[in-house]
Order: structure tokens, then C-alpha cells, then sequence
């Protein structure tokens, strides 16, 4: 199974956290310290789930707002996982899907979807409008 590098917000350490332990506490094989969480598949989160998710992960979080019946949803889907993978240690990507949680998209005031908010300490940073590569979202991630 692969593993993945999260980097201690304390010492700066890279540390090796397998695939299993996604969403699992660990320590920084150097200090001891708390690592964030690693998530390496888009996290589904709901209306109830949100803001205890959000509240819980200390990095940024790429929020993916898409539906079911959205033909450019569907195209951004791979591109999403991907992300998530290549951003794994270092930002949770999560989806919300709008039919099923409309409260979520009014609270960001999202009018078309797909669409990607950057979200860091509860706060929207940035947004990007429709689907596109995952070459683009990671550019325009580390933008910010």
C-alpha cells in the first residue's frame, strides 16, 4: 500500500504515513508532536458534517461543490481524486453535493458548480469556477 509524506507543522520533519492511517492521528517520528491529518481520497462531507470536519483539520481544504446530474461534474471527477492524492499531507479535498446539501452551496453562495473553494481556518480564500485539470487546480492552489 503507498504512503504519503506529511510534513510536521513543527519541526519541519517529512514523515511517511501509510495509506491505512488516512483520517488517523500519528506523531512526528522526530519531536513527538501531533501530525495533521492525511487524507488522500476526496473526504464526502454533508450540511452535519461540515463545520466539524472543517474545525478539525488544520490545514487548507479544497472544497469541491458539484451534483449528480452535472455533465462537468462527472469530467471534474477524476481530476479531484488525483488532486487529492497529489495534495495528500499537505490539504484535505472534500466534496459536497449540492442536491443533497443545498445549505452548504447558499451558506458559500455558489451559483454554478462545479466549483472549488480554498478554504483555510474556516475561511473562504479563493474560489474556481468549473471543471479543470488537475494540473490547473494544483497551480492554482499553490498560488495561495
Amino acid at each position: 500500500m503507498p504512503a504519503y509524506v506529511v510534513t510536521c507543522s513543527s519541526c519541519g520533519t517529512a514523515n511517511r504515513v501509510p495509506a491505512e492511517k488516512e483520517g488517523k492521528s500519528g506523531r512526528c517520528g522526530n519531536c513527538r508532536t501531533e501530525l495533521p491529518l492525511m487524507y488522500y481520497r476526496p473526504q464526502q462531507l454533508t450540511d452535519r458534517s461540515y463545520d466539524t470536519f472543517i474545525s478539525r483539520y488544520s490545514g487548507p481544504v479544497l472544497a469541491e461543490l458539484w451534483a449528480p446530474w452535472c455533465p462537468h461534474c462527472k469530467s471534474f471527477e477524476p481530476a479531484v481524486r488525483k488532486v487529492a492524492e497529489l495534495l495528500a499531507g499537505t490539504a484535505a479535498v472534500v466534496q459536497i453535493n449540492t442536491q443533497e446539501n443545498p445549505g452548504l452551496a447558499g451558506r458559500f453562495g455558489v451559483r454554478g458548480i462545479p466549483a472549488l473553494l480554498l478554504i483555510r481556518n474556516g475561511n473562504v480564500i479563493d474560489q474556481l469556477s468549473g471543471a479543470q485539470s488537475s494540473e490547473a487546480v494544483i497551480a492554482w492552489f499553490r498560488r495561495h
